[in-house]
């Protein structure tokens, strides 16, 4: 009913705010595919790997006949990637730069080319009509949010053009990142930019759980200091999982509600729901699940207003911040 959800927006400002005035500093964003997906008709994984199916020769039965095949989306990457090889070094030779062809490339370097052409060319949006389209005034108001940084794992580059005056830094290059820098969008599954930083098959899942470790210690800094806002991801996606288990035992070591852990999922039906959830129990595995809180939404305007109305300092430019950060007159 239209008079409750009017309520539960309140509700849910009051909480976001209380949240921002504790902490007294600006939230960080982890952000998803569903967010590409919403502003300029971006693909999921399974749409993007479908999409790739269509272009590869070698590829020649069914994109369900490898989702069949295949245990995972990861190793549809993988078997893929392996066929791209064979188109590159056969039939497919001009489909790619002469560069990729010295026996220094990696393999996969050809399936992570196509997969980084596809969002820098066959879907790159025009992003002056993006934001003077349908969602003109729900962008406006996410930049409002200035958030400390932005984590994603898409590959595309939509975020930094909302949020221009952030550095993006990308791929393994986070491990080295100095995390008392504001104004950054860290993409930890790489960036359509870096087709070699694109993490996509087996070995490079493998490798990224190998470091994930690492990465999650960084960000606990970030998880524990700052609101956190998952946007564009489901309670079921495995990326939200993989973070939140490396994190859960010390920001909520007894299973009570993580605080400043909020995540924001588009309802079209939201208004006539007769209950909204304040909470999400997110499973970690078959032993273990955290309590967030929960904001639903088919308008997501409101939800970004509440995260940038925070009196923390937010209208100095992030680079001018970084600078002055990095300078060793500054303390």
């Amino acid at each position: 009913m239209e008079g409750d959800f009017e309520k539960y927006k309140e509700e849910m400002t009051d909480d976001i705010a209380t949240c921002l005035d504790s902490m007294g500093v600006q939230p960080i964003l982890f952000v998803g595919s569903g967010m590409s997906q919403r502003y300029f008709g971006g693909p999921n994984w399974d749409n993007l790997l479908k999409a790739l199916a269509e272009e590869c020769p070698i590829l020649d039965k069914s994109y369900a006949y490898y989702k069949q095949k295949n245990n995972s989306l990861i190793e549809v990457g993988t078997e893929f990637s392996e066929a791209y090889r064979e188109w590159a070094w056969g039939d497919g030779n001009d489909q790619f730069p002469k560069e990729l062809f010295t026996d220094s490339q990696p393999p996969d370097i050809y399936f992570k080319y196509k997969v980084s052409e596809y969002f820098e060319e066959v879907i790159k949006p025009d992003f002056d009509q993006v934001f003077a389209g349908e969602f003109s005034d729900e962008i406006e108001a996410l930049k409002s949010v200035r958030p400390h940084a932005l984590i994603t794992t898409n590959y595309d580059r939509f975020f930094e053009q909302v949020f221009s005056d952030y550095s993006s830094i990308i791929g393994q290059s986070i491990l080295k990142a100095n995390y008392t820098d504001v104004g950054e969008i860290l993409k930890i599954h790489g960036c359509s930019s870096e087709p070699e930083s694109i993490v996509i098959t087996s070995s490079d899942y493998e490798d990224f759980k190998a470091k994930k470790k690492y990465l999650s210690a960084k960000l606990l800094t970030f998880f524990a200091e700052h609101p956190l806002v998952f946007l564009g991801y489901s309670a079921e996606d495995p990326n939200i999982r993989s973070i939140l288990s490396d994190i859960d035992e010390i920001l909520a070591p007894d299973n009570d509600l993580i605080p400043n852990i909020y995540l924001v999922e588009w309802n079209k039906n939201v208004a006539s729901m007769t209950s909204y959830p304040r909470e999400k129990l997110i499973t970690i595995d078959h032993e273990r699940s955290v309590r967030v809180k929960s904001i639903v939404a088919d308008d997501f305007t409101w939800v970004y207003e509440a995260f940038g109305s925070s009196d923390a300092i937010t209208a100095i430019n992030p680079k001018i911040l970084r600078a002055l950060l990095a300078s060793p007159d500054f303390s």
